[in-house]
């Protein structure tokens, strides 16, 4: 695997708060409560997870409304989970996750309450959340960040893709391996900020093609580069779609009007004999 060229955590630091100033000249993120309580935190996650914020909160308040509580979810089918999730990535994972989260907790405490969860030492929280099943890296750090409020970036594949494309990190990193090299980028105090910012930019879809698709040098790129990169990248999408609005759209061709059938003339018949 690749290394990501050292760089001095002051100058990491600045990058990460230039990076997110120059995102907030594009996006408005509206933010996120931070008074929910463990379990929906989790499954908020689970809705967030490779998803714009618009996308989680929209399956999440679908979630919550199409059942009366959270042991209907438990029990519910994975056909009428997944139709909670229409529309976004891996519908019949997130219904696993959700149903593995409800049954964990469920069977540790015969109710729905995770808020033991809290009192726990970071190390404690990280391997009983290991425990469940299904349960990706980036739910596990999204909900020590919100619900314990840890250190963490919770890096899913968009951001994983963005971060490598943006220098923050090498080429061939795992989620888990992305997320602790920008634990080291991001202070603690700006974390929240700055995963909020990076999601907008990770997974606006005018972009995403181009952090998939796009193959890094084997070294990584430089991150001398990556405000450059990011803005050139930003102000050509913003030019493509105001070209796009601009472009008048080609009134649709007007039908010809359909000629009336004649009716068809009536055969004459033989004419009749004159009486003598």
């Amino acid at each position: 695997m690749a290394v990501v060229k050292k760089t001095k955590a002051s100058d990491l630091h600045s990058l990460s708060k230039k990076l997110v100033a120059l995102l907030k000249k594009h996006y408005s993120p509206a933010g996120q409560k931070k008074d929910k309580p463990v379990l929906e935190t989790m499954l908020y996650a689970v809705c967030l997870e490779n998803a714009t914020q618009e996308q989680a909160d929209a399956s999440s308040e679908l979630l919550h409304k199409s059942f009366h509580d959270f042991n209907e979810i438990r029990v519910s089918t994975f056909g009428e989970l997944t139709a909670c999730f229409e529309g976004m990535s891996d519908p019949d994972a997130r219904a696993a996750r959700v149903r593995a989260i409800l049954q964990y907790v469920f069977e540790i405490n015969f109710d729905f309450d995770f808020e033991s969860l809290r009192r726990k030492t970071l190390e404690l929280a990280e391997k009983q959340l290991q425990k469940i099943r299904f349960l990706s890296s980036f739910i596990q750090l999204h909900t020590l960040q919100k619900s314990l409020g840890t250190h963490t970036v919770p890096v899913d594949d968009r951001i994983h893709d963005t971060a490598i494309w943006l220098g923050l990190a090498a080429p061939g990193s795992s989620p888990a391996e992305v997320a602790d090299g920008l634990k080291s980028a991001v202070m603690k105090a700006d974390t929240a900020t700055f995963c909020d910012y990076v999601r907008c930019f990770a997974t606006d879809p005018r972009l995403i093609p181009t952090f998939a698709k796009t193959k890094p040098p084997e070294e990584g790129f430089d991150l001398d580069e990556m405000l450059a990169r990011a803005t050139d990248l930003l102000n050509n999408a913003n030019k493509a779609h105001k070209a796009h609005k601009a472009k008048p759209e080609k009134p649709a061709a007007k039908s010809k009007p359909v000629p009336k059938a004649k009716a068809p003339k009536a055969k004459a018949g033989p004419a009749k004999k004159k009486p003598r």
